[in-house]
């Protein structure tokens, strides 16, 4: 209640006036208690409603939690199938075509792609789609064209390939390089990833056109990346055991090599023999023989005496010559000495001038610092080419060239003289040091050629290695 007090009493109209009042103010106090009740209710439903924002929030995150577990889940397995695929398709056979056919028919299963497609990095630094890949057709192959692609590059395809950059984009929702990505390759959609051996960067591996409604996803491309890096790894191991077989054929053809010169071991010293007794006795000891027949026209009583001794001296200084001949190609004595090697070379090609009278071109580049045993092969290989000359060409000019190339020694005879058929050349008498020659330069693991037509000349190559070489 409210109450007042005076000393000469309220009037009537005093007494309505006050209850009026009194009627105010307790109206007013009411109505600021259901304000401030109703203020109560509004905090109570602002804190239910943000309570029920945090439980839906968190249900949200729950609930995305759960489908990512679930995605990752199946990216797991999808993994898992696309590395399986890569073991299972490994196993083709020698021919990389198949594996890639049948890997990116079971890549496009796994994503939902209607399109799966490899590219392969050049060495021109291009990149190119390899043939044969699922539901490819050459239509498709031939609207696209090859695309540089080099570390210190910008553009989309360096990116993927060079900075691991997953590349995923529809229509409508990416940015102008990628519409125009999609307008080149006419798909709704691509995803693409690098595709790696290593540190060795391969190409990239693409999809295309996905079967879903929503696209490809993040988990695609991790399927894809798998699959790539399998893919890369049977890449190295086909390229290997290409480079092994070709290294085992190599060598295959080194041993056969090797069992001609071992049979040829056994015989080589009775034939150097009988080479050496030819040679003494078709030259040196005929003349010798003429010589002696000479002296014994000096005591003759009507003979020329001095004319038969100048013949006996004469064919006394063939003979030397003759013996000093044979003696250097048997051991040249300054073959072993340091610094002679270049004389020996210059020795020998001075006798093929004495031998045949040809007009002689040299170049010779050699290091200084070789191994006994190469400047005797070197040495053996340069006097079989020429011997070849000296016995069967008859040339008049004759070029001979030694320089140091590629790791190694290259030698070039070349002669204008009578020549032969190359492929008759085993049936051609006196024709054997030519199997010497590729024998020789074979089992050096070097090379050696050789052209020649009748009438117009021959050309002997050959190139030894001198990597080992050094002293």
């Amino acid at each position: 209640m409210i109450g007042v007090a005076s000393p000469s009493g309220f009037t009537a109209m005093q007494q309505r006036t006050f209850a009026i009042f009194a009627a105010q103010v307790a109206a007013a106090l009411g109505a600021a208690q259901q304000y401030e009740r109703r203020q109560q209710m509004v905090d109570t439903l602002v804190n239910l409603r943000a309570d029920l924002d945090r439980s839906e929030k968190q249900r949200l995150i729950s609930l995305e939690r759960a489908r990512s577990a679930e995605r990752v889940e199946r990216a797991h397995e999808a993994s898992v199938d696309a590395l399986l695929a890569v073991s299972r398709h490994a196993r083709t056979g020698p021919a990389l075509s198949e594996f890639y056919r049948r890997l990116t028919r079971s890549i496009a299963e796994l994503v939902a792609a209607n399109k799966v497609l490899f590219w392969k990095l050049d060495e021109d630094g291009l990149l190119r789609p390899i043939r044969g890949a699922h539901a490819v057709g050459d239509e498709f192959i031939a609207r696209l064209y090859p695309v540089p692609c080099a570390p210190d590059r910008d553009d989309l395809a360096s990116r993927v390939v060079f900075h691991d950059l997953m590349f995923r984009a529809g229509r409508g929702d990416g940015s102008r390089d990628d519409q125009f990505a999609l307008d080149t390759l006419k798909v709704e959609d691509a995803i693409a990833v690098p595709w790696r051996a290593g540190d060795e960067r391969l190409g990239l591996v693409a999809a295309y056109d996905s079967r879903r409604s929503e696209g490809f996803t993040r988990e695609d491309a991790w399927v894809l990346q798998k699959a790539g890096l399998a893919a890369g790894l049977v890449w190295q191991l086909k390229y290997a055991q290409t480079d092994l077989k070709k290294t085992v054929e190599r060598l295959q053809r080194v041993d056969a090599a090797r069992q001609v010169l071992l049979k040829n071991v056994s015989t080589a010293v009775d034939k150097a023999h009988k080479r050496i007794a030819g040679d003494l006795h078709d030259d040196a000891l005929q003349k010798l023989t003429a010589a002696e027949l000479q002296l014994q026209r000096l005591h003759e009583p009507n003979g020329d005496g001095s004319a038969a001794l100048n013949e006996a001296r004469s064919l006394l200084a063939e003979t030397e010559e003759a013996l000093r001949r044979l003696l250097f190609e048997v051991r040249p004595p300054a073959l072993e000495i340091p610094g002679g090697f270049m004389a020996t070379i210059r020795e020998r090609i001075r006798i093929l001038k004495s031998v045949t009278g040809a007009e002689v071109e040299t170049e010779l580049d050699l290091p200084d610092e070789l191994s006994y045993d190469f400047r005797s092969m070197l040495f053996r290989q340069l006097t079989e080419a020429l011997a070849n000359i000296e016995k069967h060409a008859a040339a008049t000019q004759i070029k001979i060239a030694l320089l140091a190339k590629e790791g190694g020694i290259r030698g070039r005879v070349e002669d204008n003289g009578r020549g032969f058929v190359v492929a008759e050349r085993d049936r051609l008498p006196g024709h054997l040091g030519l199997l010497a020659l590729h024998e020789r330069a074979l089992l050096a693991g070097g090379w050696n050629k050789v052209e020649s037509e009748p009438g117009l000349g021959t050309t002997i190559e050959f190139w030894l290695p001198i990597a080992q070489a050094k002293v």
